[in-house]
């Protein structure tokens, strides 16, 4: 069937989008990312009871693309308008729409049920507080189909406040004006509040400065950990089935993993491989 464009209504980007001056495409290797993350992504969605997929938190939809791609029905949720605008340039396959709204208005907004949910790249610490992470898990078991899968990613935050880590690792990514680094500082506090300061900068050594900040904001992050999302899952009718390290399926280890990726199921997770 011929490529289609969205016929969702447009997002104006707002004044406050933080995201409206980061190219995400420019700082992320997205085929690298999505060669090393197809294997684990497509073994776990084969246990969803129908081929149907909501990435929670798109972005500029790489991952949504990919599962197009891939046959899927596909669905990409995310607030910020400058993403979407950048999911949109490319025009979409039939199976593929991208919708504005919040997570936890996930069920309202899509209309529509699916067998798997996906919220990936560190999108669940934005809910900084336990209620609203309790609506946005209640609103991800609402729009999930029975026995529907739902996998998150986000930094293994218990791995950050034991090492009192301050940032991640540097990204450099080749540009026509110079080299762009992606900076990512992050000051710990008290209550699993996390201070992150994302910047990006451009180095060129013929110029003078030879470095430059391009854009650098501060966000409040909650670094949430698992003792904490497991009773949180459960009370909105997830069952957690397998815990990894990294999205390739690794094992999580509390005081290694840089990540946290959690798979978990509406309803019964006998079917899943247990992997806590």
């Amino acid at each position: 069937m011929p490529a289609q464009v969205s016929h969702d209504p447009p997002h104006v980007p707002k004044p406050d989008d933080p995201y409206s001056r980061v190219d995400y495409r420019r700082l992320i290797a997205w085929p690298e990312r999505i060669r090393r993350e197809a294997p684990f992504l497509l073994r776990f969605l084969e246990g969803a009871p129908e081929r149907s997929v909501i990435d929670l938190g798109c972005g500029t939809g790489e991952h949504c693309r990919f599962l197009a791609a891939e046959r899927f029905r596909v669905a990409g949720l995310d607030s910020s308008g400058s993403m979407l605008e950048k999911a949109r340039e490319e025009p979409l396959p039939p199976n593929l729409r991208f919708v504005a709204g919040d997570i936890r208005e996930a069920a309202s907004k899509l209309g529509e049920a699916f067998g798997a949910a996906v919220c990936l790249g560190n999108t669940l610490v934005h809910l900084t507080e336990t209620d609203d992470l309790r609506q946005a898990l209640a609103a991800v078991a609402a729009v999930l189909r029975p026995g529907g899968l739902f996998l998150f990613q986000i930094l293994n935050y218990e791995r950050i406040f034991s090492q009192k880590l301050r940032y991640l690792p540097l990204n450099f990514r080749p540009g026509d004006d110079g080299e762009t680094i992606f900076l990512r500082l992050m000051e710990p506090l008290e209550g699993g509040r996390v201070r992150f300061c994302p910047s990006t900068l451009v180095y060129d050594p013929r110029a003078e400065p030879p470095l430059r900040v391009v854009q650098s904001r501060i966000v409040n992050l909650r670094g949430w950990r698992l003792e904490e999302l497991r009773p949180l899952l459960v009370g909105a009718g997830l069952e957690v089935a397998a815990v990894h390290g990294d999205m390739e399926g690794g094992p999580f280890d509390p005081a290694r993993s840089q990540d946290l990726v959690v798979a978990a199921r509406r309803g019964s997770c006998d079917t899943l491989a247990q992997g806590d």
